[in-house]
């Protein structure tokens, strides 16, 4: 390698360590602020992606440590630093630079399509388990029908127990929500069965609403509960390690939507 080149690296790294530090401090002045006043603001995965990037900075920095001083030492054993002279030649760092970056991209990118192909194939397998599960077990699909007809306390408690049967009955199935509308003061409402919100002394049952996200679910709720015909509906997000399965059901008393979701979420900032 030429001196020229070694230079640049010397310098390069040593600008880029000098980034990397800067990051590093102000990752660490967040770290205490939000240990020290017992917050997190940040949803899971934007607090994982930040641990992860703390914890690179400390990797990358020790590389560029590594790589200046042994670039340093290697300059020390071509020749006295005071008696160089050297005329830039910026192509061969350049070159480095270009082919790194052609690395990093692809190494990207190959996560990207590793993560999106990895959640395509856990949605069909979730959506085939789905489906089989529901097929095997029509018959609790109408007594559910039955049961949501009638509105009586104690059935949404016996509706609690189908649905914590079905979305038992498979290992890779996540949470099943059963949601169905009713009307509030002349409004058509949206509510999920929540087995904890029967009172047994009592024998009252208090509804839970199911809170739609427009954009993702409530159009397709709306259109569904006001009596037209729509299929499963399946969505997820890349970044996010979310994804719901609604699947509608017309029974011959009452029509519900099966959903399947994982969700992945807590704080306020980031994703």
């Amino acid at each position: 390698m030429q001196i020229s080149t070694k230079v640049q690296i010397a310098k390069a790294t040593l600008s880029l360590l000098a980034l990397v530090a800067s990051l590093f401090l102000l990752g660490v002045l967040v770290l205490v602020f939000c240990v020290g006043l017992e917050i997190d603001p940040f949803k899971e995965t934007t607090s994982s992606f930040l641990t992860a990037a703390f914890v690179g900075l400390i990797g990358v920095a020790a590389v560029l440590v590594l790589v200046n001083v042994a670039t340093n030492v290697s300059l020390i054993a071509d020749s006295k630093i005071a008696e160089l002279k050297i005329e830039s030649r910026p192509g061969v760092l350049r070159k480095w630079a270009i082919g790194f970056l052609a690395v990093a991209i692809a190494v990207v990118g190959f996560l990207f399509a590793g993560t999106y192909f990895s959640k395509e194939k856990y949605l069909a397998v979730v959506g085939t388990q789905a489906e089989e599960v529901l097929h095997e077990n029509n018959s609790l699909l109408q007594e559910i029908s039955r049961l949501l007809a009638s509105s009586k306390p104690e059935d949404y408690k016996r509706i609690s127990e189908i649905q914590d049967f079905l979305q038992n009955q498979r290992a890779e199935l996540p949470q099943l929500t059963v949601i169905y509308s009713a009307k509030f003061e002349g409004r058509v409402a949206f509510y999920e069965i929540a087995g904890g919100n029967y009172d047994a002394e009592k024998k009252t049952y208090t509804p839970s609403y199911f809170r739609c996200t427009r954009g993702v679910d409530c159009d397709y709720l709306t259109k569904f509960f006001s009596g037209a015909n729509v299929d499963v509906l399946q969505k997820y997000t890349v970044r996010e390690d979310q994804f719901y399965i609604y699947i509608p059901f017309v029974g011959s008393e009452s029509r519900f939507v099966l959903l399947f979701d994982r969700r992945n979420s807590y704080g306020k900032i980031g994703s």
